[in-house]
């Protein structure tokens, strides 16, 4: 059950991603829909990761499924690498630096706003 929670999950997290990447533009200054799928890949996995934490008795298979599958197949540190070395082979370092920068921000203002929602609406 659980290889079938995490295939179907990573599917439909895979097609967001890719919805995302047609309706963002391609190569504007930065890669917003890696950006995007990664603020909220992140932002989804926080609010389930500390929601189960914070219950018992609810079915491990959804978490399975939203996390490992659904946030794992919409995130993706294979696409932010690929246009980091776009950025590198056109010597567009500052870029570079800034997209790292922007991906790692976003990225953790995604679990602390996550965790934060969570906290705040569980007590």
């Amino acid at each position: 059950m659980n290889f079938m929670a995490v295939f179907i999950g990573g599917g439909l997290g895979a097609l967001v991603r890719y919805i995302l990447y047609l309706i963002m533009p391609h190569w504007s200054y930065m890669p917003l829909a890696t950006l995007i799928a990664n603020f909220f890949g992140c932002f989804i996995a926080t609010i389930v990761f500390v929601y189960f934490a914070s219950k018992s008795g609810l079915n491990p298979t959804c978490k399975i499924f939203l996390i490992t599958g659904f946030c794992g197949g919409l995130s993706t540190l294979s696409a932010l690498s690929l246009e980091l070395l776009h950025f590198i082979q056109a010597e567009d370092y500052t870029r570079a630096i800034i997209y790292t920068l922007s991906t790692i921000f976003v990225c953790a203002t995604a679990v602390f706003l996550g965790l934060f929602l969570v906290k705040n609406n569980l007590t």
